[in-house]
């Protein structure tokens, strides 16, 4: 969900944890107020990427720190790998020599740690959870494709919005037949995906210019090159794939051109699509399910797979139709407090509602609930690919599948279910967010095959004059 950080998965992980009775944490301000005003600046070592392992109870979360100093200020963002690759940045970084402190109140998370022979070694709290947590420098990456692209030439571009811009690159093979832009799932995301330390978009931009297809990918708003403000509804999103179709358009001359777009950005294709003079989509893991289905699906997947039972399961579904009631019932503007309050009834910590109201009550998100992914697909008259993850457990394949190809009817429609694959099309033994990273590939040789196959086969269809 775009701007909705940590948003899908805490959902299941973070109202099933709350219950455990962890220390209270000690508040942002608190942190702030005890700051010296005469801090020494920030040890240079504190500079680039970051990784470590935070023991949430119930399960654990592969978390990645981005530290730049570069900057008039200091900024940090907090990169939740298990979760899609979801983006926080700190609204509060201050440092003091070798210690570092970062928070963001509005989720109530906050961070306090010592930078000492090469690792921050400190305590992270949010939401009545508080747990050491270490930083050590990433290991290298070992994917077979990067920002470099390895079959196609790369060519930075700029998309300009009626408010700030757009950066990415084009993707260009040798005689391409076809173009396509690729749109990213849920979260800010810089152009080449990067989840777990796994480029996604730069190799499946490999995989489709070594089929002979150009695409264009982007940094999302507020990412990387990209200087656009935050987005408030999925229509402001789809509005940014169609200006970059345009840019894809003009920079190669190709007539034939489409989207591709990965989990919630399979959505976002649709409705561009839909605007736009695309002459196909692709969907890869797509959200073709309105989000409370979804969200429902998704959760149940997610608890059951860290192996708790019919009553977590249950208890979560409760404090989810809780705040989706709320957002549903609550006038404009007013759908923060609406779910505090319906949470804190339910019987939830003030701090844990406060943090979950913050996040659900976002404009953003609220726009989300209202969004129809069926219509979107059904209104769309070209044709459509969908590819899903066979162990996928944020989008589960059989359900996605179903969903899409009811809401097309009779128009052109293929879904192909990818074997062996989780939800960013990884190979995976169970399909759990805690796996992603763990294969030495940013795209299993088997999804890579299949996509760049099934791609060529869309083409055909879509592009023959």
């Amino acid at each position: 969900m775009k701007a909705v950080s940590l948003a899908l998965l805490p959902f299941a992980l973070m109202l099933a944890a709350c219950d455990a009775q962890a220390p209270a944490a000690p508040t942002p301000e608190a942190s702030d107020a005890a700051q010296d005003e005469e801090a020494l600046p920030a040890d240079p070592g504190f500079e680039g990427d970051w990784a470590g392992v935070l023991d949430a109870g119930v399960r654990t979360l592969n978390l990645e720190l981005d530290i730049d100093l570069s900057g008039a200020a200091p900024a940090i963002t907090m990169i939740s790998v298990d979760q899609g690759g979801a983006r926080v940045p700190m609204d509060i970084v201050r440092f003091d020599g070798t210690h570092v402190h970062f928070s963001t109140p509005g989720m109530a998370l906050q961070y306090d740690g010592v930078l000492e022979d090469g690792v921050i070694t400190g305590t992270f709290n949010q939401g009545g959870l508080s747990a050491p947590l270490v930083f050590e420098r990433p290991a290298d990456g070992q994917d077979e494709a990067s920002a470099a692209d390895v079959h196609g030439q790369g060519e930075v571009v700029e998309i300009a919005l009626a408010e700030g811009h757009l950066e990415g690159v084009i993707t260009i093979p040798e005689a391409p037949r076809a173009g396509l832009v690729l749109i990213s799932g849920s979260g800010p995301q810089d152009r080449d995906g990067n989840i777990a330390g796994h480029p996604v978009y730069a190799a499946i931009a490999d995989a489709l210019a070594e089929a002979g297809m150009a695409s264009l990918r982007y940094d999302d708003r507020g990412v990387g090159g990209s200087d656009a403000p935050a987005p408030l509804a999925p229509a402001e999103l789809a509005d940014d794939a169609v200006r970059a179709l345009d840019v894809l358009k003009a920079q190669t001359g190709l007539s034939c051109v489409g989207y591709l777009g990965h989990s919630e950005g399979g959505y976002l294709a649709l409705l561009a699509a839909n605007e736009s003079d695309a002459d196909f989509v692709i969907s890869l893991a797509g959200q073709h399910q309105d989000m409370e289905t979804l969200l429902y699906d998704q959760s149940e997947a997610l608890i059951r797979a860290s192996g708790q039972g019919d009553a977590a399961v249950e208890a979560n579904r409760v404090r989810q139709r809780a705040v989706f009631e709320a957002i549903a019932n609550a006038a404009p503007g007013e759908a923060p407090a609406a779910i505090e309050a319906a949470l804190i009834e339910g019987g939830l910590p003030e701090s844990f509602a406060r943090q979950q109201a913050a996040m659900w009550g976002q404009p953003y998100a609220v726009a989300m609930f209202d969004g129809d992914p069926a219509a979107a697909a059904a209104a769309f008259e070209g044709p459509v690919l969908g590819l899903f993850g066979e162990r996928d457990l944020q989008v589960l394949p059989e359900n996605a599948q179903t969903a899409l190809i009811e809401a097309r009817g009779d128009k052109p429609t293929r879904t192909v279910i990818v074997p062996g694959v989780d939800h960013i099309f990884e190979d995976s033994e169970t399909g759990s967010p805690q796996e992603y990273g763990a294969a030495g590939h940013a795209l299993s040789p088997t999804a890579r095959a299949m996509l760049a196959e099934e791609t060529r086969v869309l083409i055909d269809q879509a592009c023959t004059d």
